[in-house]
């Protein structure tokens, strides 16, 4: 995210955060989105809460989302998913590696209190870039394989301003896929993520979740 005066907003280590990326497949950005930053983005217009189907192929959930093209959506989303592509752009170009392709949709999902939660699953193909998905509200234990597959697993509670990026299908090579990954029900009340990701299919072009878990 950019201020006024264009400075950065978020606070990360790009570099080491790209470079987790390309490796494991995934980093926690600890509070990357400073305290008095969230209330802007869990504030933004968006489309009404649609629930979410709980069984979708194999993966299983329990929740309500939203979703806006990154273009349609407050200057505040477009400033965020804006500057997490920009900057790990910049990180992966010193290794010589591909840009991260733009952000072109924006979903936002609610679990409410003691039950929403999403089994183990790789996001689906049509995903590639990264995935960014910041947690705006509430704490639920998010646990994530590191690949190649069968390697080891790593949890821990979500917080307010914490970003996980995950890397998608086919970046920064055709055979990368993005690591298996699934988050448990909020420990205390309800939870809101908003979730960043570039679609190969173009903004709205399906979403398949369940093909490969």
């Amino acid at each position: 995210m950019v201020d006024n005066a264009g400075t950065p907003v978020l606070r990360a280590g790009w570099t080491q955060a790209a470079e987790a990326v390309l490796g494991r497949g995934w980093v926690r950005l600890v509070e990357a989105v400073p305290t008095d930053v969230v209330p802007s983005l869990v504030d933004v217009p968006r489309p009404r809460w649609h629930q979410l189907p709980e069984q979708e192929g194999v993966v299983r959930q329990q929740g309500f989302g939203s979703y806006l093209p990154v273009a349609e959506a407050a200057v505040t989303v477009r400033n965020v998913a804006e500057e997490i592509a920009v900057s790990l752009t910049d990180a992966v170009a010193v290794l010589g590696m591909p840009q991260v392709p733009a952000f072109n949709e924006v979903t936002w999902t609610r679990y409410p209190d003691g039950r929403g939660h999403i089994t183990a699953h790789r996001d689906p193909p049509a995903y590639s870039g990264v995935i960014a998905v910041v947690t705006l509200m509430g704490a639920a234990r998010f646990r994530v394989w590191d690949e190649p597959e069968g390697s080891p697993l790593t949890e821990w509670l979500t917080a307010s301003g914490d970003v996980v990026v995950l890397r998608g299908h086919r970046w920064p090579r055709s055979e990368a896929r993005c690591p298996r990954h699934e988050v448990g029900a909020p420990v205390e009340g309800g939870r809101i993520i908003m979730t960043l990701r570039h679609n190969t299919r173009g903004a709205g072009g399906g979403y398949d979740l369940g093909a490969e878990a």
